[in-house]
């Protein structure tokens, strides 16, 4: 089975150390010389990055962290894994994404205290299913619109893209890391869920 291939494993570690590069603590301490871990939420992602150096600058964040997403999940579906049956080259994407996800919300460097997978989330799911993508986006874009909150946006995302891969298919055991990776993003908000119950989430 090519799952249980040596390079399959090594591409697996490679994405989550390329999950666990901390792309807007870098450019935050670099560029705008500040800790993002110190101010606003403490999250190291785009948001909180956009909230305490600067819109441009979590612009670049979300690229950046997107793109450890969606590389790793292509290098496995264009490369080690681009002869495997679909199953398994499905299966194989998403876990390496899952991967590079828990590397974002787990770096290793930073005492697995990371961010909460959003923008890494988006990469993963663009490189595997842009269909699904497409949906996710709609859905944080409506909510979004509607509460001007990122974090609902991004919770109502993760709940479209769930809905859109059972929908879209194919509904088999390749759903399961996708499925993992929700359940991450979603776990990680739950700070957010509390305040927004209480009325005192931060926007940006």
């Amino acid at each position: 089975m090519v799952l249980s291939s040596p390079s399959a494993w090594a591409l697996f570690g490679a994405g989550y150390l390329a999950g666990s590069i901390p792309f807007g603590l870098i450019l935050a301490l670099l560029v705008g010389k500040k800790d993002v871990r110190q101010a606003g939420s403490g999250n190291i992602g785009a948001t909180n990055v956009a909230r305490v150096v600067g819109k441009k600058l979590g612009i670049v964040t979300l690229v950046l962290d997107a793109a450890k997403g969606a590389v790793p999940v292509l290098v496995a579906g264009q490369l080690l894994f681009v002869d495997a049956p679909a199953t398994e080259r499905l299966f194989a994407e998403g876990a390496v994404g899952l991967c590079a996800l828990l590397g974002h919300c787990f770096p290793v460097w930073l005492k697995l205290h990371g961010g909460k997978g959003v923008a890494t989330g988006l990469g993963v799911v663009l490189a595997h299913r842009p269909e699904v993508a497409a949906v996710g986006l709609v859905v944080f874009g409506v909510a979004y619109g509607a509460f001007r909150l990122v974090s609902v946006g991004s919770l109502a995302a993760a709940v479209g893209v769930v809905i859109a891969l059972v929908a879209l298919g194919p509904r088999d055991l390749s759903l399961a890391p996708m499925a993992l990776c929700v359940v991450v993003i979603v776990a990680r908000h739950h700070g957010n869920l509390r305040r927004i119950l209480k009325r005192a989430e931060l926007k940006v």
